[in-house]
């Protein structure tokens, strides 16, 4: 082997120009802290799974360099393998909640500094499968509903524009009954969205399920029923972690959960994990203790930048 560590990107994720120079700048920090890597790009969709797999394997500590699709990836591709190699990240995207639910901001000298330090621990990862057999871990959160189609049509669209995406697909959207099943709860009604977090945040730092830890072996749920126009307004309350409590929002604990359209001759949500769609309802969650070991800084860096900004930390509810 002729490296430690095995750094995997994209070379064409996002704006394929600054992905380079990102990586320009990742190698060069790499080499100011004396680490020892080599580089894996990736060349088709989910080939960082495979690189991921087969570099665990043959004993690399693996890393991925990205946005939280290749972040995903990665990780899934790592675990998949029962190698027990480490894992950690390079955040290069414009989401990077993957790395932040670990405590990475998304800072490429940073992230190389953490890499050199080499402190790692364990954390609660999630599990989703659905019933027609698609399987995926996941650090952030699942969701399924709204914010599962705009996943849907960001990931189709080249231009990213996700604000714009977000305005198509709230004009067109139609709203339906789901049921949830937990461990000690079942909700039944209409739903925009529930989202159930092992971290606090997707689409970029947006707070959904904002008391979720990545170290108490559940899942935070929240399932939302607010019209869809108001829905719009409450994204800033995501972005500051003001959004909980709500009197539309349904919040609950699991370590299960189950999701499926209450009228089975209703069209189906999609669900997603951590940006990636997996298919349609029906999907199971499960939520999995000290599930894997990452390379992560020794304190939530990602929880103090919050608190440096708003005074306070995000899974605190005070408003």
């Amino acid at each position: 082997m002729e490296a430690d560590y095995a750094i995997i990107y994209n070379p064409i994720a996002g704006k394929p120009e600054q992905t380079e120079k990102d990586i320009e700048y990742a190698k060069k920090c790499l080499d100011d802290f004396k680490i020892s890597y080599k580089l894996f790009k990736t060349e088709f969709a989910e080939h960082a799974i495979n690189l991921a797999n087969q570099l665990a394997k043959e004993g690399y500590r693996v890393i991925g360099a990205g946005g939280d699709g290749t972040c995903n990836e990665v990780f899934h591709g790592v675990i998949s393998s029962n190698s027990g190699a480490l894992c950690g990240f390079i955040p290069m995207g414009s989401g990077n909640d993957i790395p932040a639910a670990i405590g990475i901001t998304p800072d490429i000298k940073r992230a190389c500094e953490i890499i050199a330090e080499n402190h790692t621990s364990k954390s609660d990862i999630g599990f989703a499968k659905t019933d027609e057999g698609v399987e995926r871990y996941f650090l952030g959160v699942g969701s399924q509903g709204f914010d599962a189609e705009v996943a849907r049509r960001s990931n189709e669209n080249k231009d990213k524009n996700y604000n714009a995406i977000i305005l198509k697909t709230l004009f067109s959207w139609k709203s339906r009954e789901i049921r949830v099943k937990m461990d000690n709860d079942t909700y039944e009604g209409m739903a925009n969205l529930a989202a159930v977090g092992n971290g606090g945040a997707y689409g970029g730092g947006m707070y959904i399920c904002q008391k979720a830890k990545v170290d108490d072996g559940l899942f935070d749920i929240s399932v939302v029923d607010i019209g869809k126009f108001k829905l719009l307004l409450q994204f800033k309350r995501m972005y500051n972690a003001s959004l909980l409590p709500h009197p539309n929002i349904s919040e609950y604990q699991s370590k299960k959960v189950r999701i499926e359209m209450k009228n089975p001759e209703d069209e189906p949500y999609n669900c997603q994990v951590d940006g990636e769609v997996l298919g349609h309802l029906p999907v199971t969650y499960e939520s999995i203790k000290d599930g894997y070991e990452f390379i992560r800084p020794k304190t939530d860096e990602v929880a103090e930048a919050f608190k440096e900004k708003y005074g306070r930390y995000f899974y605190i509810c005070e408003h």
